[in-house]
């Protein structure tokens, strides 16, 4: 195992927190960091905690060395966590790997955030430019790449039309809801932030009032001995 990685300790009695995204969520985001053959080894990963990675290569059916790279690869993103334990007959290490579920709506956000600002350069593109296609939907080029062809579509040799702006249309629709996506995220956000303030407060509060009871109690005994 790489040295440089840090062993990350889950605290003791821990139970697997449940994945609040949905399969089709999570697979969507294992297929920009992983590709397809990623999701069996974080489908063996979820509701569960610190598998061992002889495990997971085995009941995924893969090589060691292809889960250790995925999992590197998931651990880069902070998407896993690890602890690890010495084999006291062979000496090594074994590391055991356990899904960060609340990382995961992190690493969604972080993704549609890209997506919006990759949509919003394309959108401005297609507004600047002149593009052209093909009937045969070989080809789409933009006006300088079109004269060069001398408006013909290099693959079949058809003339190529000027493109109506139905991407224009399409971008801005992605663009309006992937905006949707990260304002739903941010409300979801600030909604836990502001329980975890109240439970905060309903704490500090019974403590403030345990103290003064404790306190006057305290008081009461003192005059009983006067």
């Amino acid at each position: 195992m790489a040295k440089h990685l840090k062993a990350l300790s889950l605290p003791p009695n821990r139970k697997a927190t449940k994945m609040r995204l949905t399969h089709k969520k999570m697979k969507e985001i294992l297929i920009l960091i992983l590709g397809e053959g990623g999701f069996p080894l974080v489908k063996e990963l979820m509701g569960k905690e610190n598998v061992s990675e002889f495990d997971l290569a085995n009941k995924t059916k893969q090589d060691i060395k292809v889960i250790r790279k995925m999992l590197y690869l998931l651990y880069n993103n902070n998407l896993v966590g690890f602890t690890r334990k010495k084999d006291k007959q062979k000496g090594w290490y074994i590391y055991y790997w356990t899904l960060q579920p609340e990382n995961v709506r992190f690493c969604c956000f972080k993704m549609k955030r890209d997506l919006l600002q990759r949509l919003e350069e394309q959108l401005e593109n297609e507004k600047r430019e002149l593009f052209f296609v093909c009937y045969n939907s070989c080809v789409r080029l933009n006006f300088d790449q079109a004269m060069d062809f001398e408006f013909h579509c290099p693959e079949c040799g058809e003339l190529i039309t000027q493109d109506e702006k139905g991407k224009i249309k399409e971008l801005t629709q992605k663009i309006e809801e992937t905006k949707g996506e990260l304002a739903r995220f941010d409300l979801r956000k600030k909604t836990r932030r502001k329980k975890i303030k109240k439970h905060q407060k309903e704490v500090r509060t019974k403590k403030r009032s345990a103290q003064a009871k404790k306190k006057k109690e305290k008081t009461v005994l003192q005059r009983k001995r006067q």
